[in-house]
């Protein structure tokens, strides 16, 4: 290794030691979805709920813990270069007595033969924030490691789309040229960023970035800033670029981590047909061309070993939705047409999909009822007549974003117990942060009444009683209640719209999928 790469490495072991990165869930990373999409493309995968998980770039653990507390058979080993996040998320785990997560303070090159090889591979927020040399070292490991019939994910800023946040990059640098200290450069940004957003030419292109889409990286944390900002190295690459160096090391792209990701009608209909007119037939182009037209500027990509992508099924035959759950979005609603029963139309608000036959909108109900759990074909009880039926209904809502798919299923309440108990990961991070994540591997940030609840939550009192350990709170004077005039100091008042507060604090807790079912 070269002094200037040792020493670049060095560099980046110690900005996440001083600013360690907000490590929490990354949904569709999660085993179950990569094994999911990988049987939809008719490929075999490993069974999530007993595989090997590697995880690059682990952080603190906040992706792996989670996994590996829904999954308790399941083996997990997380690396990252930084120290102090490393022995974060061991703390997390004793905490939480997770015995099935190993974590090293290492470089991913120092992974090896006596580690042995891995059912899935998960690497966000590494490869192009690593220098250029790195990269290839990076998917030399991912060959090495990854087992015959594995799946590995790597997240990564896309050209050309990515081009625009280089607009924020370069300015967001040069205004904190000079500055060492991470909360300062922070500050300069942020300051930037309002001045911008008000600022800039709203007639020209310039102006309406600064509006619109850069609000974006505005919104993150100081860690984010840090690290996707100021970071030596953040080079995007094009898929094309992307794809031909993962050839150099016997890797192939499978498609993306959502199966929506690859189906352009669900996010850019008016150009699906141009794209595939364009590509012609070839599967790389037609890649590149859905960057272009879309301006995406992420991927989530998976990767399996060369020659297993050559001949990738388009839909899942119906047999193979047997192994699958579908994990419906939080905003997905459903309803029957009220002048025709056999008309069911299925939306998140943005996306609205209408399905003809009593038994296709009768399961898709179901669906919706279920959620925020997953359904199994089973769970949807399907007459064995409506199976193909019921198959292609679902096809389309997963293709085009209203759900997802996984081979985990996704064990939450779907409707408020008599004794509400909230899952143990969850209730043991409310005593020590905010942040937690779900039973659906979704990250969450309680409100502060849901954090008084949380350790209440155990499956021994009702509604009523917790409601009655908040109304003595009030009257303790430890919690003030206000309302148009001022605090409010009548007692019926007071219990009145605290019962309300507790309905909404347990509803949250509900609807994002932290209750665990009775």
């Amino acid at each position: 290794m070269s002094e200037d790469l040792a020493e670049a490495i060095a560099r980046t072991r110690r900005r996440y030691d001083e600013t360690p990165y907000l490590s929490g869930p990354i949904q569709r990373s999660h085993p179950g979805r990569l094994a999911a999409v990988a049987l939809w493309r008719g490929l075999a995968a490993p069974e999530a709920a007993r595989a090997r998980v590697l995880e690059i770039g682990c952080a603190s653990g906040g992706n792996l813990l989670p996994m590996a507390a829904t999954m308790p058979e399941a083996r997990f080993l997380g690396v990252d270069l930084s120290p102090a996040q490393i022995a974060a998320g061991e703390a997390r785990r004793d905490r939480l007595g997770i015995a099935n997560v190993e974590f090293r303070a290492a470089s991913f090159e120092s992974l090896g033969e006596a580690d042995g090889a891995f059912d899935f591979i998960l690497c966000h927020g590494v490869y192009i924030w690593i220098p250029e040399a790195l990269r290839d070292s990076l998917l030399g490991v991912i060959c090495d490691r990854l087992a015959p019939h594995g799946v590995a994910y790597v997240s990564f800023n896309v050209l050309p789309g990515w081009r625009l946040f280089q607009i924020a990059r370069d300015s967001l640098r040069l205004a904190a040229r000079g500055l060492e200290d991470p909360a300062a450069r922070a500050a300069r940004s942020r300051q930037l960023f309002s001045l911008l957003a008000t600022q800039s030419p709203e007639r020209h292109t310039y102006g309406q970035f600064w509006r619109r889409e850069a609000q974006r990286m505005s919104a993150g944390g100081d860690a984010y800033l840090e690290h996707e900002v100021f970071e030596d190295d953040n080079a995007p690459e094009s898929f094309a670029d992307f794809s031909a160096r993962l050839a150099r090391f016997g890797l192939d792209y499978l498609g993306e981590s959502a199966v929506s990701g690859n189906n352009p009608a669900a996010f850019v209909s008016e150009a699906a047909e141009a794209i595939e007119a364009l590509a012609d037939g070839d599967r790389g182009q037609r890649e590149t061309y859905v960057d272009i037209f879309t301006g995406r500027s992420f991927r989530e990509a998976l990767i399996v070993r060369a020659g297993r992508a050559a001949a990738l099924a388009a839909a899942p035959p119906v047999a193979t939705w047997d192994r699958l759950h579908v994990l419906p979005g939080l905003d997905l609603k459903g309803a029957a047409d009220p002048d025709e029963a056999s008309v069911y139309r299925l939306g998140d608000g943005e996306t609205e999909l209408t399905f003809r036959g009593l038994d296709v909108g009768a399961a898709l109900a179901r669906l919706v009822a279920r959620k925020p759990a997953s359904s199994s074909f089973a769970d949807l009880r399907a007459r064995a007549e409506a199976r193909e039926a019921l198959a292609e209904a679902l096809r389309l809502v997963v293709e085009f974003g209203l759900a997802a798919v996984t081979t985990a299923p996704v064990a939450c309440a779907a409707a408020l117990a008599e004794r509400p108990t909230l899952w143990p990961l969850a209730a043991e991070d409310a005593v020590t942060g905010e942040r937690t994540a779900t039973l659906r591997h979704a990250g969450f940030k309680y409100q502060p009444l849901q954090r008084f609840l949380a350790p209440r939550l155990d499956g021994s009192r009702t509604r009523d009683e917790l409601v009655d350990d908040v109304v003595a709170l009030a009257v303790n004077g430890q919690l003030t209640v206000n309302g148009p005039d001022g605090p409010v100091t009548d007692p019926a008042e007071i219990r009145r719209r605290l019962s309300a507060s507790v309905d909404d604090a347990l509803d949250g807790l509900l609807r994002h999928g932290l209750l665990t079912p009775p």
